[in-house]
């Protein structure tokens, strides 16, 4: 997280600086902006704030409070949590620790700009955080689609976009790889970490080249640089770059091993690819479990598996039908859609642009937090609860007292007599 916040802060610092790059972005006149929504680089905002123009946020890691969208943790689980949307006692118990650390503990760890960039900025119409800018946003479009992900209530203002990198496969594979395919006797696997993961410590090279060496007829082909010269099984191609769309839509592609990427994932379910997950960090846990929620495919730690346990995981998936035909009929709901995820997205932003964002915003929106909450509903009727309970207490107390008096009242008489 230090780095995280270190590198952010370098960024901020360009974007805020940087007044001759701005200048020339004013002098564009763009209609519109789509900024980044991630958490730790909300300061993207001062850039549309800057330019006056309205403006629209990507994220795939929505904070339901910001955006006042009402995801209850009780069956919505935190975009950093390892949960499904079926969770046990102590899981939502969790769930809305992840909740509340997402929401207001996360953004205390990302340092605002300095007071002096804020009163530059401010310049250009008075906001009081970045938080505020953000919930100014147009619409919000989220790389999240209900056929890979959890089914929860929306408001008109958010947008699910999943699987914007999604295609119809062109058939034009590299040679290499064609033939290596082509050359597979029962199918292909399909490996690959991203761009940012295609390094892996030789341990675990040497792990997953154990798995790999005893499949039989199936090929794998491996997105890996292998630095440290491993020696790799002869059923095992490697590349720094795999057309992975493409080699995902091969009907020979039996399973997709991933670190479980969003968009990766979304792929995968479209061209019918059963998985097994093994997260890196950040949102990939979250993604890791929809393929155990789904029955899409497995999820695995990384930092805590065995060559044989991988073995077992990959023969359980090619062995059992029930995988590939859910992910099948997941792929024929995603398909059926009637816009793609590019138009989906295309048509809301030229929608925006022409009627503006008003008639997508509840009046949640404009609510302060404890009254969207209810929190003050809430306090008032604790306050009245606890006034009934008194007032009840005092007359008991009341009516106690006076039966008493007159009871011994009443005895006193007896004694007189």
């Amino acid at each position: 997280m230090e780095r995280v916040c270190y590198r952010t802060q370098e960024m901020c610092d360009r974007v805020t600086a940087d007044e001759d790059s701005l200048n020339k972005l004013h002098e564009e006149e763009f209609d519109v902006a789509v900024v980044d929504g991630i958490f730790f680089m909300k300061c993207l905002y001062l850039i549309p704030h800057r330019l006056q123009i309205p403006w629209i946020t990507y994220t795939d890691m929505v904070d339901p409070i910001l955006v006042r969208v009402p995801w209850m943790p009780s069956f919505v689980p935190s975009a950093i949590s390892p949960f499904s949307d079926n969770m046990t006692f102590f899981e939502r118990w969790k769930n809305v620790l992840y909740s509340f650390s997402f929401t207001f503990i996360l953004p205390m760890l990302i340092p605002e700009p300095p007071h002096g960039v804020m009163e530059k900025f401010q310049r250009y119409g008075h906001f009081n955080s970045l938080d505020e800018l953000a919930s100014k946003s147009l619409l919000w479009l989220s790389p999240k689609d209900d056929v890979l992900d959890y089914a929860k209530p929306m408001m008109p203002n958010v947008v699910n976009i999943g699987g914007l990198t999604v295609k119809r496969s062109t058939g034009e594979l590299p040679s290499d790889v064609k033939s290596f395919i082509d050359g597979a006797k029962k199918g292909v696997v399909l490996m690959t970490f991203g761009s940012t993961a295609s390094v892996i410590p030789s341990h675990m090279v040497e792990k997953f080249s154990s798995a790999f060496r005893r499949l039989g007829d199936y090929r794998v082909i491996w997105r890996l640089d292998n630095e440290e010269n491993v020696e790799l099984p002869d059923n095992v191609m490697i590349a720094q770059w795999l057309p992975q769309n493409d080699i995902l839509s091969h009907p020979s592609v039996k399973l997709f091993i991933t670190h479980c990427g969003n968009n990766g994932q979304y792929e995968a379910v479209y061209h019918g690819v059963p998985m097994i997950g093994i997260p890196i960090h950040g949102d990939q846990l979250y993604n890791a479990k929809r393929l155990d929620g789904k029955g899409y495919g497995l999820s695995m730690n990384l930092h805590d598996f065995t060559a044989d346990e991988l073995l077992v995981n990959i023969h359980k998936i090619l062995g059992d039908k029930s995988y590939k035909e859910r992910v099948m009929k997941a792929s024929a709901i995603f398909r059926s859609q009637a816009q793609s995820p590019v138009e989906r997205a295309v048509f809301w932003i030229e929608h925006v642009c022409k009627f503006g964002g008003d008639h997508l915003r509840s009046a949640g929106n404009d609510l302060p937090l404890f009254s969207y909450l209810m929190l003050d509903v809430l306090a008032f009727v604790l306050i009245m609860f606890h006034i009934l309970i008194y007032l009840f207490y005092r007359l008991f107390k009341f009516v106690i007292n006076k039966c008493c008096r007159r009871a011994k009242s009443d005895d006193c008489l007896k004694k007189n007599e």
